[in-house]
């Protein structure tokens, strides 16, 4: 027999809290990457904003959380190709998250 085990309520929650906490610390290495001014002040901006997302055991948030994430990642490369500076894929990037917060604000 084979038995498995559910996940309870808190160990879900505990995994997008997780995931909420990686990617406030992600934006910390894009303030790092930066050479603009001005684009250090809008990631200083996006990380406070994913700092105080509640973490949520829906599947919908952890997808918003998920496509967050990826976009970070994205833009960390696109910096790293820039050197820091700003670009039209780096604007696009940046508002991709902004979206992706505000639609993850509609999930909940």
């Amino acid at each position: 027999m084979c038995f498995f085990k559910k996940k309870k309520s808190a160990e879900k929650t505990a995994l997008d809290r997780e995931l909420v906490a990686s990617n406030s610390r992600a934006v910390e290495t894009l303030i790092v990457l930066s050479e603009d001014e001005a684009l250090t002040n809008r990631f200083n901006e996006l990380k406070e904003k994913l700092k105080y997302l509640i973490p949520f055991e829906d599947g919908d948030v952890k997808s918003c959380d998920k496509r967050i994430s990826n976009i970070i990642d994205d833009l960390r490369i696109e910096l790293s190709k820039t050197k820091g500076a700003v670009s039209e894929k780096t604007d696009k990037l940046i508002k991709d998250i902004e979206l992706a917060i505000a639609a993850r604000r509609t999930e909940v």
